[in-house]
C-alpha cells in the first residue's frame, strides 16, 4: 500500500507542477529516442544482411575469383597456370572434406535472335549446382540437368526478363532461339527473384536478366578442353558455418597445389558478416555513447529539479512526517515520481526514436525498424535513469526532521 499511494501521490505533483514535468522529460526523450535509433538501425541493418543471404544462398557460401599473381615467377608449374577452370572445380568437389557444393560459372556475350529480334546479351555457362548454390529454381520447365552436362545438350535456361524481352507474352518453352548462330531449344524460364532493402529497389533483379546454357556446352563450344576450360569463377558451399575458416583454407590448400601460385582470391560469406559487424559495432558504440550522455544529462536535470521541488516542498514533507508520515513512504513518494517522468520520456523516446530512425534510413537509404526488444531497452534505460538520479532527492526528503522543516519558511 505504501507503494501504491506514494505513486498516486506523485502522479498528482507531476499534474500539479506540468511545466517543471516538461523540462525533466526534454532530457530523458532525447536520450531514450537516441538508444531507439541505435538499436533499430543496427537490428534493421543485420536482420536485412542475414534476409539477403539467406535468399542468394545462405552465409555458409564461399565465392572463389582469379587474380593476377602480381609478380613473375619462375616456377613452371604457375606460369602454365591460365586461372580458374572446370578442373579446379571437379577437383574441390572430389577432394574437398568441408564443403559439399561446388558451382563453376563461365560467362560471355553472344549474340541471341529470336525471329526479327536480336540482341547481345551475357551468357552464363553453369552446372546444375547453381540452382541450389542460389536458392534460385526454374518457375517453369526445368533448369540444366546432370544429363544435360553429360551430353553437352544444347539446351537454354532463360531469366524472366529475358524470356520476355525475346518472346514476349508468348511461352518459349519447347521453342529455339539462336545463341551465336547455333540453335538452343528452351527447356525452362527461372523464378522471379526479388529483395529490396528499401523497398524500392530490386537489387535480385540482375539474376532475372540472366541466360543459362550447361556449362560443358559453353566450353567444348569454344573448342577448349573440357579439363582446361577456363571458368570466371566458382561458388562453394561450406557443409558446416562453425568451420568456416576450415573450409576456407581447404579450397586455398587444393587450388594453389593445382595451380602453382596464389592466382586466386577466396571470399567467404561468413568472414564478411564478421567483418562487418566489428566495423558496425564502433558506429553502434558511438550512438549508444550519445544516448547515454543524453540520458546522464536528463538524469542530472531531473535531480537538480526534484531538489528544488524538494527545496519548495519542505513544509509539506515536514507536515506530512509530523502527522504521521514514514521515511518510506516519504523516500518512495519523491523516486516514484523521477521514475514515472523518467517512463514516460521513455515512451516518448520510442515515438521520437521513430522519427530519428526514419529520417536516418532516408538519408543513408538503410533498412530500420522498431523492434519490441528495442522498445523494452529505451524503457529500462530511461527508468535506470530515474531511479538512480531520483535516489538522492529522495533520500534527502525522507531523512527531513519534521521540526527543522515546520520552522522552514
Amino acid at each position: 500500500m505504501i507503494l501504491l499511494e506514494s505513486i498516486l501521490d506523485g502522479i498528482r505533483d507531476i499534474k500539479d507542477h506540468f511545466g517543471r514535468t516538461m523540462l525533466q522529460l526534454v532530457g530523458i526523450i532525447l536520450g531514450a529516442g537516441s538508444i531507439v535509433a541505435t538499436f533499430s538501425l543496427s537490428v534493421a541493418g543485420k536482420s536485412a544482411s542475414m534476409n539477403y543471404y539467406k535468399v542468394s544462398g545462405g552465409i555458409q557460401k564461399i565465392s572463389v575469383f582469379d587474380k593476377p599473381t602480381g609478380k613473375v615467377t619462375l616456377d613452371a608449374k604457375a606460369l602454365a597456370s591460365k586461372g580458374l577452370t572446370y578442373h579446379d572445380a571437379t577437383v574441390l568437389k572430389r577432394e574437398g572434406k568441408e564443403i559439399d557444393l561446388v558451382s563453376p560459372v563461365a560467362n560471355e556475350n553472344m549474340t541471341l535472335r529470336y525471329r526479327d529480334v536480336e540482341k547481345p546479351r551475357s551468357i552464363m555457362g553453369v552446372t546444375p549446382a547453381y540452382s541450389p548454390m542460389n536458392d534460385f529454381r526454374a518457375g517453369s520447365g526445368r533448369f540444366i540437368t546432370d544429363n544435360d552436362l553429360a551430353t553437352a545438350a544444347r539446351v537454354v535456361v532463360l531469366g524472366t526478363e529475358r524470356a520476355q524481352e525475346f518472346f514476349g507474352s508468348d511461352d518459349p518453352i519447347g521453342k529455339t532461339i539462336s545463341i551465336n548462330g547455333t540453335g538452343y531449344l528452351v527447356v525452362g524460364v527461372m523464378e522471379e527473384k526479388y529483395f529490396s532493402f528499401d523497398h524500392k529497389r530490386n537489387v535480385m533483379r540482375w539474376l532475372n536478366r540472366q541466360i543459362y546454357i550447361p556449362l560443358t556446352t559453353f566450353v567444348t563450344r569454344k573448342g577448349e578442353s573440357l579439363e582446361r576450360g577456363k571458368v570466371s569463377f566458382m561458388h562453394v558451399r561450406m557443409k558446416d558455418v562453425k568451420r568456416n575458416e576450415e573450409a576456407v583454407d581447404e579450397i586455398k590448400a587444393i587450388l594453389f597445389r593445382e595451380h602453382g601460385t596464389k592466382d586466386f582470391d577466396v571470399f567467404s560469406r561468413v568472414a564478411n558478416l564478421r567483418r562487418n559487424e566489428q566495423n558496425n559495432q564502433m558506429y553502434d558504440m558511438t550512438f549508444m555513447i550519445c544516448g547515454i550522455i543524453s540520458l546522464l544529462v536528463g538524469g542530472i536535470v531531473v535531480m537538480n529539479i526534484q531538489l528544488a521541488s524538494f527545496n519548495e516542498r519542505v513544509r509539506e514533507v515536514g507536515t506530512r512526517k509530523a502527522v504521521g508520515a514514514s521515511p518510506a513512504q516519504i523516500f518512495f513518494q519523491f523516486l516514484s515520481e523521477t521514475i514515472l517522468v523518467s517512463v514516460v520520456g521513455g515512451f516518448l523516446g520510442i515515438v521520437v526514436g521513430k522519427f530519428f530512425c526514419d529520417g536516418i534510413a532516408a538519408l543513408t537509404r538503410d533498412p530500420a525498424a522498431i523492434t519490441v526488444g528495442t522498445a523494452v531497452w529505451a524503457i529500462v534505460f530511461a527508468a535506470g535513469t530515474g531511479l538512480v538520479f531520483g535516489m538522492y532527492p529522495a533520500i534527502r526528503a525522507s531523512r527531513l526532521n519534521p521540526i527543522e522543516a515546520l520552522r522552514a519558511e
